[in-house]
């Protein structure tokens, strides 16, 4: 085996790129939605070859704003291998000894540079894959314990199959904010790049603690964001506006358009200023939300990737105790 190094735009990131089509089945191949290697903090590409056929791969990516246990810390992203305890072992350690020369001092993965990009791997395959979550073999999680990482964070999804609405005082809440003269408006498509600056704005606030938060910038920000307008329904983003025209708090909700059985509504994103006056916002849009998803016929909600000690996390438990995905990011000192 060999370990080939490579980067975007090289004649032989082919092997790096074909990898995905030789190790999984075609009957799930569609699962895996495309995934980019974003070049900010990107240091190299890995593909560790045999007999002239890639059979696993990695990305290296040095962030310098994430830093854990105060450590600066890189990440692997990019992740696939053949179930080959040995050669994944092989392919993490060179990646970590590379990740060292550059002075990293801790290392988690999975993670494409930042938690802007795909993180994270899945426990379990128990329940159809919803649209957004990425698709992966679950042996990969054994081998980076084997490599010797252990979990240093931990998401669940929430399956809601009621979509009741559960908080009857919320109508009294929504009246507290209407009397501090918050309007609530879904959003306008038309007009979604001014929309996400707005956004952006409310995210560097909302975000800032979140676990293994970087900044990103404005620019990449509505970049990135963009490509999910052909995907979003406007009476399911609904904006929180304050007296003085500030958003003060959303949520970001898409079809799932990989459930062929039934309606199905992924809550993918909450997030409200860190103002105590504003507690009880994220109910107030989540009965909005409810209240549309019924009167559309959706006949299930997804609370989707949400931290164990997150924010979100108290808003999403009352309405399910259904944790029907889980996942984890690992990490070890280097």
């Amino acid at each position: 085996m060999k370990i080939l190094k490579t980067l975007p735009g090289d004649v032989d990131f082919q092997f790096f790129e074909i990898l995905p089509q030789l190790i999984y089945d075609v009957s799930v191949l569609h699962l895996k939605q495309p995934e980019s290697v974003p070049i900010p903090y990107l240091m190299q590409c890995y593909v560790a070859i045999e007999n002239e056929i890639p059979i696993a791969r990695l990305s290296l990516y040095l962030n310098p704003e994430l830093i854990y246990d105060g450590k600066q810390t890189a990440s692997i992203g990019n992740y696939e291998c053949v179930e080959n305890q040995v050669v994944s072992r092989e392919l993490i350690q060179f990646a970590s000894q590379e990740a060292r020369e550059l002075g990293a001092e801790f290392l988690i993965g999975p993670m494409n540079g930042s938690t802007w990009e795909n993180y994270r791997f899945s426990s379990d395959h128990n329940h159809p894959n919803f649209f957004l979550e990425p698709y992966h073999h679950l042996y990969y999680k054994q081998q980076f314990i084997e490599a010797g990482f252990k979990s240093i964070g931990n998401y669940f999804s929430l399956l809601d199959q009621e979509v009741v609405f559960k908080l009857p005082e919320v109508k009294k809440k929504e009246v507290y904010f209407e009397n501090l003269g918050v309007r609530f408006k879904e959003v306008n498509l038309d007009d979604f790049e001014n929309t996400l600056a707005e956004i952006y704005t409310l995210n560097v606030k909302a975000f800032k603690t979140n676990f293994l938060y970087t900044p990103i910038s404005k620019l990449d920000f509505i970049e990135k964001y963009l490509k999910a307008k052909q995907y979003i329904q406007a009476e399911f983003l609904i904006l929180a506006y304050s007296s003085e025209n500030e958003l003060i708090g959303y949520y970001f909700c898409m079809p799932d358009l990989f459930n062929q059985k039934e309606k199905s509504l992924i809550i993918k994103s909450i997030a409200r200023i860190p103002d105590e006056k504003y507690r009880g916002l994220g109910n107030v849009i989540g009965h909005k939300i409810y209240t549309r998803a019924q009167e559309s016929g959706y006949v299930s909600i997804i609370h989707a990737f949400i931290h164990d000690n997150g924010s979100s996390a108290p808003i999403s438990e009352q309405f399910s105790e259904n944790k029907f995905k889980k996942y984890s990011i690992y990490g070890k000192a280097i």
